[in-house]
This record gives structure tokens, C-alpha cells and sequence, in this order.
């Protein structure tokens, strides 16, 4: 069995000490909360030099009643008074996240809720690989390794309670191979409603090529 994005995001929010925001009212009565509650973890994650974290995305979903909330109008409430609309899509994920100075300003955020809502949110690791039916496994494993590495840095003292990426699971694939250097190939795992490649099963490993185009790219971690 295996463990995806969303076990990763919920223990490292956990680590960010992140859970249901707080019911606090504006002047206008609407619900607002601390940017850092909202989008918990992100300051420390964009403190990770830029070089170091581009192969890992982070983005945030709203919750309500533990479903995805989307439909909710939010907006970014900085302490100089400047509005920014946060717009959320039809599966409750922001698409926009605030700046690390904005973070770090003790900007708030608005909801069109009254001000009792009970909102939570969650936060989506995702590598930045687009599905694809071929990769080279080089950059899949630097992907991992990477991906690591970022997370650890950000989790500062609480690294060693950090999740560890295994790999990459390919959702939607139905089959693939790895393929080494001197044309031999070994198959890759079918699990986690796809096929995962795990870079300490395929060391030494030049491709890996999929029987069809996956709908797309997630982290795999092994169940412990």
C-alpha cells in the first residue's frame, strides 16, 4: 500500500502546528483569519532559496465540513489596508498564494462567511513533471531527491518528522518499464491507481516509458 501527496500535505501541516482557522470577525462581519493559518507552512517553504525547491509545488485547498470549499470568495488583507483577490477554482484549490513579505507582514485573509464558518485547509505537494509517456529517469530521480531535500530545509529542526518521498507514482498509467543503459528493461510497480517508479529499485536506470500518457504526476510514499 502506499501513501500519496495528501498523507504528505497533512504531516507537514501538521508539523506547522496548521488546523481549522480561527473564527475572527471584520469590520464588515465577514470571517478573516492569519495568512499564516490559511496557508500554513508556505513562509518556511519560501524562505528554501527558489534554485533549491523548483521541482515541488505547493498550493493550498480550502475546506469546509471536510469536503473541498470551493464557491467562497477570499481576499488578501494586508496591514496598509491593500486588498488582493484570492481566487479559488471549482475544486476549492487557491490560485494565487501570498508573498513571502506579505507572510511575514501579518497579512490576513476574508472570507464572504460569517465570521462562526468553520474553515479549514490543506496543503497539495506536487512535483513539477508534466505527464508525459516517456522520462528520463535521471530527472525523475532528481525530482525525489530534490524534492527531499526542499521539504527537510523547510522543516527546519522538525526535519526528522518530515515526510520522505519513495518516488513517483504515475496515476492513470496502466503499465511501464524502466529501461538501463545497456538495453534491458525491468517493470515498474502497478500501484496507487498507477505505475511507480522508486529510485532505489531502478539505480543505474537511463528511461522510463509508460504504456500510455498518465493523467498525472503525484509523490509516492511507502506505508511504514
Amino acid at each position: 500500500m502506499s501513501l500519496t501527496r495528501r498523507a504528505a500535505a497533512t504531516a507537514l501541516v501538521s508539523l506547522a502546528l496548521a488546523s481549522t482557522l480561527p473564527s475572527v470577525a471584520s469590520a464588515e462581519g465577514g470571517k478573516v483569519a492569519p495568512a499564516t493559518k490559511v496557508f500554513s507552512f508556505l513562509e518556511a517553504f519560501l524562505k528554501v532559496p527558489p534554485a533549491e525547491r523548483s521541482r515541488i509545488k505547493v498550493s493550498y485547498a480550502l475546506m469546509r465540513d471536510g469536503k473541498r470549499a470551493a464557491g467562497v470568495k477570499a481576499t488578501l488583507i494586508e496591514t496598509n489596508g491593500a486588498r488582493t483577490p484570492l481566487p479559488i477554482d471549482g475544486e476549492g484549490r487557491f490560485e494565487r498564494t501570498p508573498t513571502l513579505a506579505q507572510l511575514q507582514a501579518k497579512a490576513q485573509v476574508g472570507f464572504d462567511l460569517p465570521a462562526d464558518a468553520k474553515l479549514g485547509s490543506t496543503m497539495l505537494l506536487d512535483p513539477v513533471l508534466k505527464p508525459a509517456s516517456e522520462y528520463d529517469a535521471r530527472e525523475l530521480v532528481a525530482t525525489v531527491e530534490e524534492s527531499n531535500r526542499a521539504i527537510r530545509k523547510a522543516a527546519g529542526a522538525m526535519a526528522l518528522m518530515a515526510p520522505q518521498m519513495d518516488g513517483l507514482v504515475f496515476k492513470g498509467a496502466d503499465s511501464g518499464v524502466t529501461i538501463f543503459p545497456n538495453g534491458s528493461s525491468k517493470p515498474l510497480l502497478v500501484s496507487a491507481g498507477g505505475v511507480v517508479f522508486q529510485p532505489d529499485q531502478f539505480k543505474g536506470a537511463s528511461r522510463v516509458r509508460l504504456a500510455k500518457t498518465p493523467t498525472a504526476v503525484d509523490y509516492y510514499l511507502k506505508k511504514k
